[in-house]
């Protein structure tokens, strides 16, 4: 992703939330001009600020993406490797985890740590659009911001966390040298599945109140669309002038 140059200098799904946060009086905060200046280095540059470094979490989620995939149906494409442009603001883009486009929606998988999991699962639970907003402000705006990229009405959050039960086969797959190149991924990378304990890696236990698989499809509110969309157009317009 560091090298991609559809992202570098541009706004990206991933971080919009960042434009998002307002203040009382309906201001854009901080964390507005700081990510606006971020993208202006970047632009300066000619290179992506981040350096990228390596992290469990995210090859846990890397490596997990496919296995959610497989269960989810023909409707969903795996495309997180790719990006897409908006057609209109070249200088925002994105990269859904699953584009559905006989769907009309996108999809964002998270795999998260325990904490991150029963916190934006039972705020999904809720299906209440503006706790999941409140509460989940950088997952909200990720699936709202590839909504808009590619001209779709809906999104659909996705949580996983595997069972306990399922941890035999996911060892056996992070061992399995055709699966993670089908994935495009190094034995270096999953290493740490294969040598953890189960309790030391983001699962459940069987008998959790929680599923293993949580998903929560909402009609994308068009007043959160022309929102952002003139967020990032205001942020892009203090770089160009």
């Amino acid at each position: 992703m560091i090298d991609n140059i559809e992202r570098i200098g541009n706004f990206t799904s991933s971080n919009v939330y960042r434009l998002c946060a307002s203040t009382q009086k309906g201001e854009v905060t901080a964390a507005f001009y700081t990510y606006v200046q971020e993208k202006m280095f970047e632009r300066s540059l000619g290179r992506s600020l981040e350096m990228g470094a390596y992290s469990q979490s995210m090859a846990w989620g890397s490596f997990l993406e496919k296995r959610v995939n497989d269960n989810l149906g023909n409707a969903y494409i795996m495309v997180h490797k790719q990006t897409n442009v908006h057609p209109t603001h070249k200088f925002w883009t994105g990269s859904p985890d699953f584009d559905c486009p006989t769907l009309d929606k996108i999809a964002e998988l998270k795999c998260f740590e325990p904490k991150n999991f029963a916190s934006y699962v039972t705020a999904l639970l809720t299906e209440d659009l503006s706790v999941i907003k409140k509460e989940h402000p950088k997952e909200y705006w990720q699936i709202v911001s590839n909504a808009c990229i590619k001209g779709y009405s809906k999104g659909e959050a996705i949580v996983y966390m595997p069972y306990q039960s399922e941890m035999k086969e996911i060892k056996e797959l992070a061992e399995d040298p055709d699966y993670l190149a089908e994935i495009g991924m190094e034995p270096w990378q999953v290493r740490f599945i294969v040598e953890k304990e189960n309790s030391q890696l983001a699962t459940l236990p069987d008998n959790s109140k929680f599923k293993n698989l949580n998903i929560f499809e909402f009609e994308i509110p068009i007043e959160d669309k022309i929102f952002l969309t003139k967020r990032v157009m205001d942020a892009n317009k203090l770089i160009t002038g």
